[in-house]
């Protein structure tokens, strides 16, 4: 599931970041944020994932869901 946390942002400047946090894996959807610099995270996920690659998966779904819009 994505929890979205903000969405006046550009699509084309998502970025999926993936980390292993508390002994599962998580993501987390960022753009960059100006003029300040550094990342926004736009969406994140609400649950940990046995492994990198369901992580992962899953994020990219959720960017495609967002693209979708």
């Amino acid at each position: 599931m994505i929890n979205a946390i903000d969405n006046d942002f550009t699509l084309k400047s998502l970025v999926l970041h993936v980390f292993e946090q508390d002994g599962g894996w998580h993501w987390g959807i960022t753009v960059p944020r100006t003029p300040a610099g550094g990342f926004r995270v736009v969406a994140f996920s609400d649950r940990a994932f046995r492994c990198e690659v369901e992580a992962r998966q899953d994020g990219g779904n959720a960017m495609g869901i967002m693209f979708a819009g």
